[in-house]
């Protein structure tokens, strides 16, 4: 009787294992990913700044006080978002972040009714009023919506000057949020 001897190749199981693994990886990752929902476009950014010298003597009354300025800064941007998903798309909400060299400040946009009150009160502002992106919205595939969003911050011009940066957001539920990134003039 003749004794046979059996090789086994360890590192051969290992590798077509790793093969395996890896190509199963590779399949979902190319044919289970999802493509971005929606498109987008900054279609204008317009900047206003305000300087109010409070110490001047008003016709409201009141009493007069020391110095007091006021300043502030009003970025209006107009946005366009198209869903080109098959599934709707929920817009919940909106916000700036500039960036300066030694800090990022965040805003907000503007409220309906203070969307409003910003072109009432700043009458100057009304050539370049439209309509408001709104917030929880709703995106149906293939829509289309535009709209313009108010940002403020508070300093002065020669501080919103040094910004090296600014990324609106629009974050939508149950997707990842939209970031348009707006280059400085």
């Amino acid at each position: 009787m003749s004794e046979e001897t059996k090789s086994y190749h360890p590192w051969f199981t290992i590798f077509a294992a790793i093969i395996i693994v890896a190509a199963g990886t590779a399949a979902y990752v190319y044919f289970g990913r999802v493509p971005t929902p929606y498109t987008s476009q900054v279609l204008s950014v317009n900047i206003y700044p305000i300087h109010r010298d409070l110490s001047q003597p008003s016709t409201t009354g009141g009493i007069g006080g020391q110095n007091e300025v006021f300043d502030e800064i009003l970025v209006l941007a107009d946005v366009r978002i198209t869903n080109v998903a098959k599934i709707p798309l929920y817009l919940h909400d909106m916000w700036v972040v500039t960036n300066f060299p030694d800090e990022s400040d965040r805003s907000t946009a503007a409220s309906t009714s203070d969307f409003e009150k910003v072109f009432i009160a700043y009458p100057d502002l009304k050539q370049y009023e439209k309509a408001p992106l709104l917030r929880d919205i709703t995106i149906q595939p293939g829509q289309q919506v535009e709209g313009m969003l108010v940002f403020n911050y508070q300093m002065n011009k020669a501080k919103w000057d040094t910004r090296t940066g600014m990324d609106i957001t629009l974050d939508f539920i149950h997707q990842n949020p939209l970031v348009l990134h707006v280059a400085n003039p």
